[in-house]
């Protein structure tokens, strides 16, 4: 009969245990104990963070200089109503959500952000199609890209309503 001694077995028991708590004090330490951003779904409606109603920036005074982004959508034509339609920044590269919320009455919404390039997202209701050809569509949102950098930006999306068109 073999017998085991329980020393022997303790030791490298407890290394590797120690081992496990260092790795999780390490991850605490350099962030990466944060929930991620949920990604765009694939053929959903819902991007990242597209539930927030009201502006909300991630931190964006404690990573400096915070400049002011607006958008702006001009409609061509009558659909369905675009008050309330979800607006999302997205940091481009990572397309992290930065800030979210809604377009007001006037077809507006503003925050600040820190300086940086972004993906500004829209997601009119059905029926609204881009006009603008730096536009893309992403997940079902209408982005632009934006350079905000060194100063403030305007984003313009010009939307029309895309009924009657579906035949051509």
């Amino acid at each position: 009969m073999v017998t085991v001694d329980r020393r022997k077995l303790a030791a490298p028991l407890f290394a590797q245990a120690a081992a496990f708590v260092v790795v999780l004090v390490i991850g605490g330490f350099t962030g990466h104990a944060k929930t991620p951003s949920p990604a765009p779904g694939p053929g959903g409606t819902q991007g990242p963070a597209a539930t927030t109603a009201t502006p909300t920036a991630s931190s964006a005074s404690s990573k400096g200089a915070a400049l002011k982004l607006t958008v702006k959508v001009i409609k061509d034509g009558d659909g369905l109503p675009l008050p309330g339609t979800q607006v999302n920044v997205l940091q481009t590269g990572t397309l992290t959500s930065v800030v979210t919320g809604t377009l007001n009455p006037a077809l507006e919404f503003a925050s600040n952000v820190p300086a940086g390039q972004y993906q500004v997202c829209i997601q009119p209701p059905i029926g609204w199609d881009s006009k603008v050809r730096t536009t893309h569509v992403l997940a079902d949102w209408i982005c632009s890209p934006a350079d905000l950098r060194t100063s403030p930006q305007l984003v313009t999306f010009r939307l029309s309503t895309s009924v009657g068109q579906a035949g051509q």
